[in-house]
C-alpha cells in the first residue's frame, strides 16, 4: 500500500479544529476497512512543517491540511514543501480542506501543488479513503514524470555542451588544415598536386559545414537560437549571394537566374546572416539536383492576412521530389529518395534548420514538386522596411571579396598557444608584408603591451588561453591603451561570444576556421585606424 508495508497509511492531519481532525480520522477508518491508518496531528501549519521535517522514522504517506490556519496556512505550507520554488511537485502528497468546492482557494491550492481538495461538508467514509488513495498514486506518478523530465533536460544540456565542445575542438585544427591548404595553393605545384590539395580543402570546408549544422541544431533544441535583425541592403545581399552561387552553378552546368520585382525595398530589417544561410541552402540544393538544368530565384512582396511578406521562390528543373517525401525532407537527418542512388551526400539537416530559422524569423518555408519536372521551395519572411536613419550604414554580409589587403609596415602581436595556428598566422601576415610577434599566453601578452604599446599596430588574441584568457587580456589591454585595436580569435561563432568580446573592448571578432581574406581585411582596416591615431 505504501512505504513497503501493506495496508498501512501514515496520515498527517494539520487543522486548527480538533472536531474536523476527529471527523477525518473517523471517515478514513470507517471507509478504508481493508487497511490500517496511523495518524499524527498538528493544530497549525508551523507545527505541521516541523513534523514533516522530524518524521524520518515515520514516513508520511499523505498530508490533509486545512487551507485557512494560523501562523502558516495551507497555501504557504504547499510552497514550503517544495525543494525549489520552481518545483511543481511537493515533497509529500497533499489534500486541502476547503469551505466550498467553488471558491478560489481550492483552485489556487491545485495550482500550488495540492493533489486534490475536499470540502468540509463532504467528509464521507465512502469518499475520503479513495481521495487519499488517488492522491498518493497521482503524487508518485508525478514524481516519476518530473524525474524523467529532469533527466531528459540534463541529457539535452549535456548533448548541447558536447556538440559545442566538439565544434570548438574541430574548428581549431580545421583553421590550420584549410589555411595551410590555401597557402599551398598559392605556390608552384603540378596539376595533380593542385587537384589533390583542392580536394583536401573542399572536403575540409564540407566538414566545417556539418559541424555548423550540428551546432545550429543543438542551439535550436536548447532554445537559444539567436536572431539579430539589422538594416540590410537587399539588392546588394542578393547580388553577392548570386556571385557566390554562380561558381557552384557553373560547376554543375546550371543556368542561374534572378527575377526581382520592381517594388522591392532597398533597405529591410532582417537578420542577414540567417537569411543568407537559408537562401544558400535552398539554392545549393536546387543546383545540386538540377545538373545541366536551370535554377531561378524569384523575389517579390505579398500581402497575407494584413501582413506584408518578402517571398523568395527557388525554382529548379531538377529530378523533383515524391509527394510523400515533401514533409519528410524538413525533418532532421531525412533525405528524399527511396534508394541510395537518389540520395545526395550530406547530413540531411539543411532543410530542417532552414525551416526552424524561418520560423524563428516569423516566416515559413514550403515546397511543391513533381517527380521529373522540378521543385519550388518558397521562403516567406515578414517585411519590415528600414530607413537610412535606422543605421549609420547599410549592413551587407560580404560573401566574396576580391581584394588582397597589404600589411606593409604593420606590427601584429598575437597571443595563441596552438602551434599549428601560430604557423598559419605567421605565414599569412608575413606574406601580406606584416611583421608578427607570437606570444603563448595572456599574461605575457599584457606585459608585452605594457612595454611596447607604441610599436604595436594591432593585437590578435585567441579567446581560450592558459592563465589569463583572451577576454580578460583584452580588457586589460584596453585599460593600458584604449587606442590599440584588439581582434579576438574564437572557435565559438555565437552572438553571445561576440558580444562578450566587444564588451571587453575588442574592435573585431574573427571566427575559426579563419578565412584568410577576412582576416587580412580586418587587420588592414584596424591597423590603418591605429596609424592615424598615432599620427594625431
Amino acid at each position: 500500500m505504501s512505504n513497503g508495508e501493506p495496508n498501512i497509511q501514515r496520515i498527517l492531519l494539520i487543522d486548527d479544529s480538533p472536531e474536523d481532525r476527529a471527523r477525518i480520522r473517523s471517515a478514513l477508518i470507517q471507509g478504508g476497512v481493508d487497511r490500517r491508518y496511523e495518524f499524527r496531528e498538528a493544530s497549525n501549519g508551523e507545527e505541521g512543517l516541523k513534523l514533516c521535517h522530524e518524521c524520518t522514522d515515520w514516513p508520511i504517506d499523505c498530508i490533509i491540511v486545512d487551507i485557512h490556519m494560523p501562523k502558516v496556512d495551507g497555501l504557504q505550507l504547499l510552497t514550503r514543501l517544495k525543494a525549489r520554488k520552481s518545483e511543481r511537485v511537493t515533497k509529500f502528497p497533499v489534500i486541502v480542506l476547503t469551505g466550498s468546492a467553488g471558491n478560489d482557494d481550492a483552485r489556487e491550492a491545485l495550482r500550488s501543488g495540492a493533489q486534490d481538495y475536499v470540502t468540509k461538508s463532504a467528509i464521507y467514509p465512502s469518499v475520503l479513503f479513495r481521495v487519499v488513495d488517488n492522491a498518493i498514486e497521482r503524487h508518485a506518478m508525478l514524481k516519476r514524470l518530473h524525474a524523467s523530465e529532469r533527466r531528459s533536460a540534463s541529457a539535452s544540456r549535456a548533448k548541447s555542451a558536447f556538440i559545442g565542445n566538439i565544434s570548438h575542438e574541430i574548428r581549431t585544427p580545421m583553421t590550420a588544415v584549410l589555411g595551410l591548404c590555401e597557402l599551398l595553393l598559392d605556390t608552384e605545384m603540378t596539376d595533380d598536386q593542385r587537384n589533390m590539395l583542392t580536394m583536401i580543402r573542399d572536403n575540409g570546408k564540407y566538414l566545417v559545414e556539418i559541424v555548423n549544422d550540428l551546432l545550429d541544431l543543438s542551439k535550436m533544441e536548447a532554445g537559444v537560437l539567436e536572431i539579430e535583425d539589422s538594416p540590410t541592403a537587399l539588392p546588394a545581399l542578393l547580388s553577392e549571394l548570386f556571385n557566390l552561387m554562380r561558381v557552384r552553378a557553373n560547376e554543375n552546368n546550371v543556368e542561374l537566374h534572378l527575377e526581382a520585382a520592381e517594388n522591392l525595398p532597398d533597405l529591410i530589417l532582417v537578420d542577414p546572416i540567417r537569411l543568407r544561410q537559408i537562401l544558400l541552402n535552398l539554392l545549393g540544393n536546387a543546383i545540386k539536383f538540377s545538373p545541366g538544368g536551370q535554377v531561378t530565384l524569384k523575389v517579390s512582396r505579398k500581402l497575407h492576412e494584413e501582413r506584408e511578406y518578402l517571398v523568395y521562390d527557388v525554382i529548379d528543373t531538377g529530378c523533383g521530389i515524391a509527394e510523400d517525401d515533401l514533409d519528410l525532407i524538413f525533418e532532421p537527418f531525412a533525405q528524399s529518395g527511396n534508394d541510395q542512388k537518389q540520395r545526395s551526400n550530406g547530413t540531411g539537416l539543411g532543410l530542417s534548420i532552414s525551416r526552424r530559422l524561418a520560423q524563428a524569423m516569423g516566416g515559413t518555408i514550403s515546397a511543391t514538386s513533381k517527380v521529373g519536372h522540378g521543385s519550388t521551395f518558397t521562403l516567406a519572411v515578414p517585411l519590415t522596411s528600414a530607413s537610412e536613419d535606422d543605421s549609420s550604414g547599410k549592413h551587407v554580409i560580404s560573401l566574396t571579396r576580391a581584394s588582397q589587403s597589404s600589411l606593409e609596415g604593420c606590427h601584429v602581436v598575437m597571443a595563441e598557444d596552438v602551434r599549428s595556428t601560430q604557423v598559419l598566422m605567421k605565414r599569412i601576415i608575413e606574406a601580406a608584408g606584416g611583421r608578427i610577434t607570437i606570444i603563448e599566453n595572456g599574461q605575457e601578452l599584457i606585459e608585452y603591451v605594457q612595454k611596447q604599446s607604441d610599436s604595436i599596430s594591432v593585437v590578435l588574441t585567441d579567446i581560450q588561453m592558459p592563465g589569463v584568457n583572451g577576454l580578460d587580456a583584452t580588457g586589460q589591454i584596453n585599460a593600458i591603451d584604449d587606442q590599440l585595436p584588439v581582434i579576438v580569435l574564437t572557435a565559438d561563432a555565437t552572438a553571445k561570444t561576440r558580444q562578450l568580446a566587444m564588451s571587453a573592448g575588442a574592435k573585431a571578432v574573427v571566427t575559426k576556421p579563419v578565412d584568410r581574406t577576412t582576416l587580412l581585411e580586418t587587420l588592414s582596416e584596424l591597423t590603418e585606424h591605429r596609424r592615424l591615431s598615432l599620427d594625431c
